[in-house]
């Protein structure tokens, strides 16, 4: 995709959630929440095209029966696996942003990463994540003693160069599954472990946790099917935990995922690495809905991947600016800021 073009879809991609008028500093007690779809999740069996004729025939074999599907607009649903999502998408607190990904970017896992975590797409070696930068500049964090928390990896990702970035890896949410129902698999435990840390009074900015598995070379649907249930039920959870310790209103939760896969299926019943996925955001201040242009399978990429309609660049400056209150020019991007708003 060319520069023109970009531009001039970029600014039709709104998440349109309520003006804000001017940026201010965010207020101590909000809250990002990333979640890492590890692998590259696949965006048509996510939020699926049922409306147009050549998904199923892309797909002979893993395109989901459309009447098993959880209708969100016209022509398009989603994975029955996400249903414990479907009461935040009736409160209108999730949004679905769609052709996410970077026209510029790589079909690597490592480079794809390094890119998505960095926001910028010149190789230098350990470079400072996006969020490290934004949370450089972002005063109740610099205040903090602990910026931010990490569960369930090893890498700091988008919070590298963080001076008070601590890991989760011996913390205790056994209390918090019981009580909210987080499913007993390694996202829910994260999540559950976090939120113990926030009941116990940590100040952190933000909770980074991830969910491996989205490399769906071979028999996705079953694959896909599980990974979608824990991913809903432990966003679920989390929703519930959260509004019981009145932090829900403050908190915006993003997904992330290093990027999409090609349209047609393969021979083994799975996928291989395309570009642009669809990614949900949700919070007590989402105004929900679809954003950002719906897949057109009769416009793929060269290899047969969905085009980047909205970089995830643009993404990372409009959380700058509207949730943590920190000028988009710390990250570096020259890419317009999305108009990215919240309700009152």
């Amino acid at each position: 995709m060319d520069r023109r073009h970009f531009l001039l879809t970029a600014g039709s991609a709104s998440l349109a959630l309520a003006p804000l008028g001017q940026v201010a500093a965010a207020p101590a007690g909000r809250l990002l929440v990333l979640v890492d779809m590890v692998g590259g999740n696949d965006g048509l069996n996510t939020l699926v095209p049922y409306g147009q004729a050549a998904y199923y025939r892309l797909r002979p074999t893993i395109a989901l029966d459309r009447r098993a599907l959880l209708p969100v607009a016209d022509g398009q649903g989603l994975h029955p696996a996400l249903r414990p999502l479907m009461p935040l998408w009736q409160d209108g607190q999730l949004a679905l942003l769609q052709g996410v990904g970077c026209a510029d970017g790589s079909l690597s896992h490592h480079r794809a990463t390094e890119i998505m975590d960095s926001g910028r797409l010149d190789d230098s070696p350990l470079q400072p994540g996006w969020l490290a930068r934004c949370l450089a500049m972002h005063e109740p964090s610099r205040r903090a003693a602990t910026q931010a928390l990490v569960v369930t990896s090893d890498l700091p990702g988008p919070l590298h160069g963080l001076p008070r970035c601590r890991s989760l890896a011996c913390a205790d949410g056994e209390a918090l599954t019981a009580r909210f129902g987080f499913p007993a698999d390694a996202l829910g435990d994260a999540l559950a472990r976090a939120c113990a840390e926030l009941a116990a009074g940590s100040d952190a900015t933000v909770i980074r946790v991830a969910l491996d598995g989205f490399d769906t070379h071979e028999d996705q649907p079953t694959t896909h099917a599980r990974l979608l249930d824990s991913l809903a039920r432990s966003l679920a959870a989390l929703r519930n935990a959260l509004t019981a310790m009145g932090r829900w209103q403050d908190t915006l939760v993003l997904t992330r995922s290093e990027f999409g896969r090609l349209a047609n299926e393969n021979l083994s019943a799975g996928t291989d690495h395309g570009n642009a996925s669809v990614q949900l955001i949700a919070g007590g201040r989402v105004a929900g809905g679809l954003r950002g242009a719906a897949a057109d399978l009769e416009a793929l990429d060269a290899r047969g991947g969905l085009p980047a309609t909205l970089d995830f660049r643009s993404l990372h400056s409009a959380l700058a600016e509207q949730w943590l209150g920190v000028s988009a020019a710390a990250l570096g991007s020259d890419l317009p800021v999305l108009p990215f708003a919240l309700t009152a």
